[in-house]
């Protein structure tokens, strides 16, 4: 029984060995998952580094970005207000402009009507100055007719000329009217100191210690006048006597203040009798 019992049973295995192999099929396994657990780490500690990279720059451009835009905002905050200021300052000057244009239209209306007024003023000088010559122009005729001396130049007139050039006033000189006479002069020659012949109606003598022949005066009411003669009576800044033909003209005359003024200075000889 022994020996039978000893034939039917098995044989002894290899255990070990089966152990073994398991046991480095396992080791291989598990080294794959640790490189496999080394390599994920590794990948998503350097994501998360480039992670952490990138919002560290978000971060800061973040902050970069919220101090601008605090910056534009307090900017923005000074443009408002400047703006508002600005808007004020074209509003008012916009109603300044306004009350010019309008204080404008009225001033050129006042224009308009001063230049109206002064259109008929020039009209009404012009006919003045026209009737003044016309006067002059008689009162020089009357001043021509008498006894005529051996020389003496005839008044052709004065035209004319849309103004009177009266220069500058000098104040009132006292006047007397005399005649080339040989009662008066001592000779009826006609010939005036300043060598010319005399003109009625022009011809003035004066005090050629104050005013040198040729000098051209206009005296209000008997008109144009030159410097020609001088008198033994006639002594003074402010004297002068009208040359005319005619005694009776001469004394209606008479003596008296007349306003004078000067249109030109002679040069100590007569150079022009023409207005």
């Amino acid at each position: 029984m022994y020996n039978h019992e000893a034939a039917s049973s098995p044989e002894p295995r290899n255990t070990i060995g089966n152990e073994y192999t398991s046991l480095k099929k396992n080791n291989k396994g598990y080294f794959f998952t640790v490189c496999i657990l080394f390599i994920v780490t590794a990948a998503l500690y350097a994501n998360n580094f480039l992670v952490y990279k990138s919002y560290r720059e978000l971060k800061n451009q973040f902050e970069i970005t919220t101090s601008k835009y605090k910056s534009l905002t307090v900017n923005n905050t000074d443009l408002n207000v400047e703006n508002s200021r600005l808007k004020k300052e074209n509003e008012e000057l916009k109603q300044n402009y306004n009350r010019i244009i309008s204080r404008n239209e009225e001033i050129i209306k006042q224009i308009e009507a001063i230049q109206k007024k002064n259109d008929e003023l020039v009209k009404r000088n012009r006919e003045l100055v026209e009737d003044n010559i016309a006067l002059q122009n008689s009162v020089k005729m009357a001043a021509s007719v008498g006894i005529k001396p051996q020389n003496y130049s005839k008044f052709q007139g004065i035209s004319s000329r849309g103004e009177l050039q009266r220069g500058t006033y000098l104040g009132k000189f006292l006047g007397t009217a005399y005649t080339p006479s040989k009662e008066e002069c001592g000779n009826s020659k006609g010939i005036t100191n300043s060598g010319e012949p005399i003109i009625p109606g022009i011809s003035i003598a004066i005090d050629n210690k104050y005013w040198p022949f040729g000098t051209v005066f206009y005296i209000k009411g008997l008109g144009y006048a030159v410097a020609m003669d001088t008198g033994s009576a006639i002594k003074g800044k402010y004297r002068f006597d009208f040359a005319v033909f005619d005694k009776k003209f001469a004394k209606a005359l008479g003596s008296r203040e007349w306003d004078v003024y000067l249109v030109k200075e002679g040069k100590g000889y007569v150079e022009s009798t023409v207005f």
